[in-house]
């Protein structure tokens, strides 16, 4: 939460330490967050689609 308000959803991106974190937990870990839906899809993928242009 304290990096979503210093530097908003608009620059963060969803990702594991894999193979050194189980991609099955952090992905649970973050489907539990409390945030709301738009800086969700922001974080976990929409973000990365702009980055990538995919």
């Amino acid at each position: 939460m304290n990096t979503i308000q210093e530097v908003g959803a608009d620059r963060l991106l969803f990702s594991a330490d894999y193979p050194f974190e189980d991609m099955r937990e952090a992905a649970d870990w973050f489907d539990r967050l409390e945030i709301n839906d738009n800086d969700h899809i922001k974080i976990a993928r929409t973000n990365a689609q702009a980055l990538l242009k995919i």
